[in-house]
């Protein structure tokens, strides 16, 4: 009994370290839709008003019955909004397009080890995340929008990440509707969850997601005494 406890306790002090020394794997992991195993997102836009307001908050993370058990995009900001191209819109019936820019700055990542996936974990800081937006309206409401994303940052231990969003789709928007729980919070520009006089803004699904992940290869001497010692 005595054995078995020792090789219980020793499995676990090796088992342990390994767990914690989890680290990104390199490679380029791609949703369903291409043939992946990275989970689609559901994502939302904070404002500070009912349909208008600075700053907007992102808040993005896999979905697969729960929200962010893969990954986590989150606290992006946009302190000020870019004008939005109004070419293909009639102002006076209120019917066409309206593309908008947006650059949210800042923010935090999280990836979780996911056997599927195999791209270890980590978290990390986002650089910026640029999105594009197209809205098509009727008689001044809302009917559909798309977008595509595109967020960069860099893990704790200097691995650099890049996830792109395509394929994206708009569900809701206030005041038309009320955000449901199945989309990820509002939040406030501190990354706190909004209160409750401001849960205001959007939110969509992201269906096709190109995850790279990049990471620096170590420089070794490329001396011929250091070749002659490989092989000693």
């Amino acid at each position: 009994m005595r054995k078995l406890s020792m090789a219980l306790v020793m499995i676990l002090v090796v088992a342990i370290p390994m767990v914690a020394s989890a680290v990104p794997v390199p490679g380029t992991y791609m949703s369903a839709f291409r043939g992946g195993a990275v989970l689609n997102g559901h994502a939302s836009v904070a404002r500070q008003g009912v349909n208008s307001g600075d700053p907007k908050i992102f808040n993005g993370q896999s979905w697969n019955g729960c929200l962010g058990t893969q990954w986590e995009i989150k606290c992006g900001v946009e302190a000020v909004s870019q004008p939005p191209d109004m070419s293909l819109f009639n102002a006076i019936t209120g019917t066409g397009f309206i593309t908008y820019h947006q650059t949210f700055v800042g923010g935090s990542f999280t990836i979780y080890t996911d056997i599927l996936v195999g791209w270890g974990d980590g978290t990390g800081t986002l650089n910026t995340t640029q999105a594009t937006s197209q809205v098509y309206l009727q008689n001044f409401i809302p009917i559909s929008s798309s977008f595509t994303a595109l967020t960069s940052g860099t893990f704790e231990g200097g691995c650099h990440l890049d996830f792109a969003f395509s394929n994206g789709f708009g569900v809701g928007e206030t005041p038309y509707l009320s955000k449901p729980a199945t989309y990820p919070a509002f939040l406030a520009a501190d990354c706190s969850l909004a209160d409750a006089a401001h849960q205001f803004g959007v939110w969509a699904d992201a269906n096709d997601i190109i995850v790279v992940i990049s990471c620096p290869i170590p420089v070794q001497s490329s001396t011929w005494g250091y070749v002659k010692s490989l092989y000693r």
